[in-house]
């Protein structure tokens, strides 16, 4: 085998060694065809065919002028391998029409078309040239782009076919023409003729000058003819653009011998700052400069936007072709895989007793190890099971006792209004039963006038509110009255003043203000006063009952809230308004923290979470009753209720005497706490803890001398 396998390499590389040298014994021939005639346009070529650039690369070729443009260029080199051509951008056209041929370097890294006319003032402007005559090439896209880009229209213009006669512009016979900076130029310049140049690239139109192009053909049977054609070519225009005057001489005696060495020289300076040799690399070539092309033309309709350029610009720098030596590779790779094929198969054969005999005895012990584990399994499984309970229960268990904190607190906060609505109704009962018949025998026995006076004093008891005054308080505002009415009570109070008072406060006679006279003018106006002060104390008595009312409502609404939810808040799914369920508990825990207390609340947002509404009450009762024993009942706990990007950030602040730094990692833990034996057992935030994790959020705290803060974050539901 080994033998054979050496002959083989040695075949291989007697061939390789072959196509390497084949070169330097044979020669590749090839046409290139320029798009005009002659001229320093095209000295490149000259220079790599007479330096032998060319022969040094083992090519062959032959430079075809034309004498008819770029007519029938393209498909002219499209048609055989071994064809190139030096087009203009007119090559994408072709190209996207269908011509299989390829771009394989740029020459001119700006285009050469401008537009010539005659100077006659310093602000000219192509603008001047509208009603003028005008010759224009076919094809010159350029020109007809910077007319649009002026926002100018061909048909503003006497549009003439191009003679390719320059001097009819110096003779007057047409008023603008276009034409190549880099020849034409000259011929007018040595007429003396005043000339004006419009370029496109003044107005953002940037084409490429002369590119050279092959097949497709040619590119995919003959890479390496490319590559070295290329760069010979490229070569030669190198050599030709730092050596102008020596390659002026060579085209003027072997190929444009009627054109003056002036004017080629001429050329050759013009066409530096186009090539910019000295700034781009020979050849270099960029896609985007081609999207641009592209986007005049589909200006004109000539083009779609947006063309995929795939295929049309070569790649100088493919990657190398390794299909052979990857051949070679497979067919070692393939023997290698045969003979440890064929010695696995032996080992296979040598040990498979010794498997057999190792995968029963293994089988019989997975065996054991499986029954074992699935009664470790249904084990577990009970634990965990009972385990949830326990939670539940314990969630359960932190509710009811919360309630249980909260029983003497909401007892007081319901029999406080309860009694008020109790004794309320028993003054309105009073009126009724007592009172009311001594009203209707009054007014029956009063005159007309005195019984005006009444109506006009209880026609606005609807709007009394329950106000009282005792001691210091009554005292001050009977004061204040006594000041403000000084001149009435002068007039007609000068006895019994201190009985008159109590009876204007009782009977809100002081809200008449200067119409209290009309009241106090009549004989009979303590009766009416006493009267109103029965009448009034009927509608204040209202006023109680409702305010009392409210107040037992939202305790007993707070409540209900808290304990009895429906199947949804259950679920960990349910939407949960953080500001409404907080200011439920905080309603709840009022008796706690009434007057001694002084929560404050900075709720900025109010954007709701998702989750189980029950255990996230449980985690701000917690939180709460921790911020109530850390004040001892007495001080301030403020509650912030931020957002903080996806979070939402509940926090509870309290001033109290901070958790010690020795037990401060040690709060989490289950029956951990720093309460007195018999207030709590230490489940209170592992439970939190627990609940906000499932939740996808986290607990925080910081805490020192005089200030601790629990913060919460829990995800917005968006």
């Amino acid at each position: 085998m080994f033998p054979n396998f050496k002959q083989l390499l040695s075949t291989l590389l007697c061939f390789g060694l072959f196509s390497y040298l084949n070169p330097l014994f044979a020669s590749d021939h090839i046409d290139l065809y320029l798009k005009w005639y002659h001229q320093f346009q095209f000295a490149g070529y000259y220079t790599a065919l007479e330096k032998g650039y060319y022969r040094e690369l083992g090519l062959d070729v032959s430079i075809h002028e034309s004498k008819n443009g770029i007519e029938g260029l393209h498909q002219h080199v499209s048609e055989k391998e071994a064809r190139y051509g030096v087009g203009t951008n007119e090559v994408l056209l072709q190209w996207n029409a269908g011509t299989p041929i390829v771009v394989i370097a740029v020459i001119f890294q700006h285009s050469p078309t401008v537009l010539f006319t005659k100077k006659t003032h310093p602000d000219q402007s192509v603008h001047d040239l509208v009603g003028k005559k005008i010759m224009l090439s076919p094809h010159v896209y350029e020109i007809l782009a910077l007319l649009k880009k002026e926002k100018l229209d061909p048909s503003q213009f006497h549009q003439l076919q191009h003679s390719f006669r320059f001097l009819d512009l110096v003779e007057g016979k047409v008023d603008a023409l276009d034409g190549y900076s880099t020849t034409q130029t000259y011929e007018l310049e040595k007429k003396g003729f005043p000339l004006m140049v419009f370029s496109p690239r003044t107005s953002g139109i940037d084409f490429y000058g002369d590119n050279l192009f092959t097949s497709k053909l040619e590119i995919e049977n003959n890479p390496s003819r490319v590559k070295k054609f290329r760069e010979a070519s490229l070569r030669g225009w190198d050599y030709a653009m730092k050596h102008k005057a020596e390659i002026v001489n060579l085209i003027s005696e072997k190929y444009a011998s009627s054109i003056p060495k002036e004017q080629l020289l001429f050329e050759a300076e013009q066409m530096e700052p186009l090539i910019q040799p000295s700034l781009v690399e020979m050849g270099y070539m960029y896609e985007g400069r081609w999207k641009h092309i592209n986007e005049v033309y589909a200006d004109f309709g000539m083009l779609p936007k947006n063309l995929d350029l795939s295929g049309f610009l070569y790649n100088a720098s493919p990657k190398p072709n390794y299909d052979t030596i990857f051949s070679i590779l497979i067919l070692l790779l393939c023997i290698v895989l045969v003979a440890w094929m064929v010695q696995r198969y032996r080992w296979n054969k040598r040990y498979s007793e010794t498997l057999k005999s190792e995968v029963l005895l293994r089988t019989g012990e997975l065996k054991i190890s499986n029954d074992a584990l699935n009664s470790t399994n249904i084990v577990l499984e009970s634990k965990l099971k009972e385990l949830t309970e326990a939670q539940e229960k314990l969630l359960t268990r932190e509710k009811l006792a919360t309630i249980g904190n909260l029983t003497a607190g909401m007892a007081h906060e319901l029999n406080t209004p309860l009694g008020a609505i109790v004794s309320s109704h028993g003054s309105i009962s009073d009126f009724f039963h007592n009172q009311f018949q001594t009203i209707l025998n009054f007014l029956y026995t009063c005159s007309n006038e005195d019984r005006e006076r009444f109506y006009f004093l209880i026609r606005d008891f609807q709007n009394i509110q329950n106000v009282f005054y005792i001691g210091k308080k009554e005292k001050e505002f009977k004061k204040e009255l006594e000041m403000e009415y000084a001149e009435i009570f002068q007039t007609y109070l000068k006895n019994d003043r201190e009985e008159y008072l109590n009876l204007i406060i009782e009977s809100s006679a002081f809200l008449l203000g200067d119409h209290l006279s009309y009241i106090l003018e009549s004989d009979r106006k303590k009766e009416i006063l006493v009267m109103g002060s029965k009448v009034a104390n009927v509608f204040r008595s209202c006023f109680i009952i409702s305010i009392a009312s409210e107040k037992s409502s939202h305790v007993v609404k707070s409540l209900k809230n808290y304990l009895i939810s429906d199947d949804l808040t259950h679920s960990d799914q349910s939407k949960i308004d953080i500001v409404s369920e907080i200011e439920t508990i905080l309603t709840l825990y009022y008796y706690n923290i009434n007057h001694r207390v002084n929560v404050q609340k900075h709720f900025l947002s109010h954007r709701k979470c998702k989750g189980n509404r029950d255990n996230l009450n449980l985690i701000w009762v917690n939180l709460l009753n921790n911020a109530l024993y850390a004040i001892s009942f007495e001080g301030i706990i403020e509650i912030y209720i931020e957002d903080e990007g996806p979070w939402i950030k509940v926090s509870f602040i309290d001033y109290g005497s901070g958790i010690p730094k020795n037990i401060q990692d040690r709060i989490f833990e289950p029956f951990f706490t720093t309460k007195s034996k018999g207030e709590g057992v230490g489940l209170g935030l592992d439970i939190c803890r627990k609940v906000i994790n499932k939740m996808n959020g986290k607990i925080e705290f910081e805490s020192e001398v005089g200030k601790t803060k629990f913060t919460v974050y829990l995800l917005a539901d968006e």
